[in-house]
């Protein structure tokens, strides 16, 4: 039911995004995400990697753009499905790699880590094998969903799988979930958020990846290899400018 109610709405989303194939106007999908990409208090989307979306995009000579912020499985279907569609920040994986032409890198890699309650005395976790015994929240579509699937862990039973990126906090918070995988700087927002105190998680693991994906910036297939040039080529004056 939820796959199934779910991409409908992405389509009918992708239906009332401004469909101009110019190469002059691009649509931008990103995610919530901190301190990347997300929504401030004034309902504006900013963060360290959208501010270099900004710089990059400027820089190739797109003015007309807006960005929009939806659930991650959301906006990945609207880069596959619609032509000048960018996304960011999005890892480039394996799996991911054949359906996107890539615009890389925008960050460098991010660690990331399993967290528990400070007071569940009861999970214990050497290594990632471990996690199967309990329940991690994670977001649909996310590369530390696909890492999970790839490594053994199972929707519905030890990962409990939403498209709410503010979801799977408050389970964790409210002991409904057992584990959650996030950066160090998401679990400081996050318990400034919610206004717990810093003692009541705990990091029982990190996460280290086989390689360390980048964090990139990527447009679907349909889109014209000549707009994905030109935002490459403006990326990298920038980082040749700035650096990661």
């Amino acid at each position: 039911m939820y796959q199934i109610l779910f991409f409908p709405l992405c389509l009918l989303v992708g239906f009332m995004l401004p469909h101009v194939y110019a190469s002059e106007t691009i649509n931008v999908v990103t995610e919530e995400w901190r301190p990347f990409n997300y929504t401030n208090e004034k309902g504006e989307i900013t963060g360290r990697a959208t501010e270099r979306v900004k710089a990059i995009l400027k820089r190739a000579g797109f003015d007309d753009y807006k960005i929009n912020s939806y659930p991650w499985a959301c906006s990945m279907a609207l880069t596959k499905n619609e032509k000048n569609t960018l996304i960011y920040t999005i890892l480039k994986t394996k799996e991911r790699e054949p359906l996107f032409q890539w615009v890389c890198p925008l960050i460098g890699p991010v660690r990331v880590n399993l967290y528990k309650l400070s007071a569940r005395d009861d999970i214990k976790i050497n290594q990632l094998n471990d996690a199967k015994r309990y329940v991690t929240s994670i977001e649909q579509g996310e590369s530390d969903h696909e890492y999970l699937l790839a490594h053994g862990f199972t929707n519905d039973e030890n990962l409990d799988v939403t498209a709410d990126p503010h979801a799977g906090i408050r389970k964790f918070f409210a002991g409904r979930v057992d584990l959650v995988l996030q950066t160090e700087w998401e679990m400081a927002e996050n318990l400034r958020q919610f206004n717990r105190a810093p003692s009541m998680v705990k990091k029982v693991l990190e996460v280290k990846k086989e390689s360390d994906a980048q964090g990139c910036l990527a447009f679907g297939l349909k889109t014209d290899k000549a707009v994905v040039d030109k935002v490459r080529k403006a990326l990298a004056d920038y980082n040749k400018q700035n650096g990661l």
